[in-house]
């Protein structure tokens, strides 16, 4: 897989809104509608995103049909998903990877989106952005600005981190690969899995108990995730345990490794989710304090 570069959205430029796994709440979905808006984008809602089906923001065939279009529509230029829930991994195998490969888009989403990105970055070589859904940039004014950056190309994609972040030092260079934990670990044994080698695996969760991260982090070394990467970043467990505890449980998954592991990015579940490419060359560089791209993903 390598990464490809787009061009930054100009006033008027399309973005289509799709609902890849569950239903969503109205009145979030249209404060989203009207950020964008305001930016001087014209969105375009997929034809289906207002379906339900139980816990599903309609059929898999309506879903797929919703982000196929949005792919292969040559006037989209940025696709964002409105909600994450459940579903995504559902449509995996129905995606037409080989077209998509040919039509690279500004993909943005988290949470359950995760299986998505695993997918488009394994299976058609794109590079894809861990960031705010709709309904999450209505509901913090920083993770819409952080989105508005990326679609703009003015995003600067450098993070920097007290000491106190660093939980084992080291400097690294490689791609940015991840998301959620436990979608990551549930598309483990599967297709959808890109060559770990190298990678700065980026983890975040939220609403799970500290033993459930702990037999994730143990699943990982299982299937010889863990001896393959370059480094860990850890994004935010928001409901999960105390941050120490999750620190010392990811330590003592990792203590036979070298790599340099950081704690408390501002990626996740939590109010800053900012932002962030995967497949995108980074270096890593705790005596700078510092995570930084190497090769920006969207012109300016």
């Amino acid at each position: 897989m390598s990464g490809q570069g787009y061009e930054s959205l100009r006033p008027g430029s399309c973005v289509a809104l799709v609902a890849p796994a569950s239903p969503f709440k109205t009145d979030t979905y249209e404060k989203g509608v009207q950020i964008l808006r305001n930016a001087g984008y014209e969105v375009v809602p997929g034809k289906n995103i207002f379906k339900k089906q139980s816990y599903l923001a309609g059929t898999d065939l309506d879903r797929l049909q919703d982000l196929t279009e949005a792919v292969m529509d040559p006037k989209i230029e940025a696709i964002i998903c409105i909600r994450g829930g459940y579903g995504s991994g559902r449509l995996l195998p129905q995606i037409p990877f080989s077209s998509f490969r040919r039509n690279p888009k500004i993909f943005i989403g988290h949470s359950d989106i995760t299986f998505l990105h695993f997918g488009l970055m394994s299976k058609a070589g794109w590079t894809t952005f861990h960031g705010p859904n709709l309904t999450g940039m209505s509901e913090a004014p920083q993770r819409a600005e952080s989105v508005l950056k990326v679609l703009s190309g003015e995003a600067s994609y450098e993070w920097r981190f007290d000491r106190e972040q660093i939980v084992r030092p080291g400097s690294v260079k490689g791609r940015v690969l991840g998301g959620n934990l436990s979608c990551f670990v549930h598309l483990l044994g599967t297709p959808y899995i890109p060559d770990m080698s190298g990678a700065l695996l980026l983890i975040e969760d939220s609403g799970e108990a500290l033993y459930r991260l702990d037999r994730m982090m143990n699943h990982l070394k299982l299937a010889g995730i863990l001896p393959l990467l370059g480094a860990i970043l850890l994004g935010e467990f928001t409901a999960c345990a105390e941050n120490d505890d999750v620190c010392r449980m990811v330590m003592d998954h990792v203590t036979e490794y070298d790599f340099p592991v950081v704690q408390g990015l501002p990626f996740g579940h939590g109010s800053r989710n900012e932002v962030i490419p995967f497949g995108a060359p980074f270096v890593l560089d705790t005596d700078e304090r510092m995570l930084r791209i190497l090769e920006a993903p969207v012109a300016r």
